[in-house]
């Protein structure tokens, strides 16, 4: 397993405790604090640091970024917002938490400390890596038209839900002009940034070596 921590994030006391179990290697992050196995980008802030980021709306900047431009982003609140000692409206504090959740689709977890953090975010790495070694296969659902068929295998693309999938089809107006698409091509569908398109030319033209 290995980590990128963003150069910022090195007083925070982690880079240490997470030497324990990932390779790591610090350097300028464009987004998140984190980068766990070239996929999962994650946003940590302390309680604190929470609610003075919902104050000068840095939280919702950086959501929309997180959400643009990370195929996997996460975030980490380290602490309770609500017991922060600062002066806050607790709806507020629960508003910006849905908003993120919600309006964006980006979890977020809550850690008890740095020491949980640590515990976390090694829980995310592992978990992460065992996925990628599992092929799951798509079953139940078997679309009958011929749109639904359509977005039903652009869904089978990297990081391609239903919204994406749609957006797709309705900007090349054919699944087959989308797998001939290229990086830049695919960037400039709304919420299909440089990582999605680069893994999705990545499964269209990697050769399939034979096994044995």
């Amino acid at each position: 397993m290995h980590v990128i921590i963003d150069y910022r994030e090195k007083s925070s006391g982690l880079q240490k405790p997470l030497a324990a179990h990932f390779t790591v290697v610090v350097k300028k992050i464009s987004y998140g604090d984190y980068l766990i196995n070239g996929r999962i980008t994650v946003e940590r802030k302390t309680a604190r640091d929470f609610l003075l980021s919902i104050i000068d709306l840095r939280l919702f900047k950086q959501a929309v970024s997180l959400k643009k431009y990370c195929s996997t982003p996460l975030l980490l609140i380290e602490g309770n917002p609500y017991a922060t000692g600062l002066d806050f409206d607790q709806k507020a504090i629960k508003g910006a938490i849905l908003s993120v959740q919600c309006n964006w689709q980006i979890p977020i977890i809550f850690s008890h400390s740095k020491e949980d953090s640590v515990e976390i975010l090694a829980m995310i790495g592992r978990q992460d890596a065992v996925a990628t070694n599992v092929v799951h296969m798509r079953g139940g659902y078997r679309p009958k038209k011929l749109k639904n068929k359509q977005l039903y295998l652009l869904q089978g693309l990297p990081d391609i839900g239903p919204k994406l999938a749609h957006r797709l089809l309705d900007h090349f107006k054919s699944a087959f002009r989308v797998m001939c698409a290229t990086i830049e091509e695919l960037m400039e569908v709304e919420g299909v940034g440089q990582t999605r398109a680069c893994k999705i030319r990545e499964v269209l033209d990697c050769e399939n070596m034979p096994s044995g």
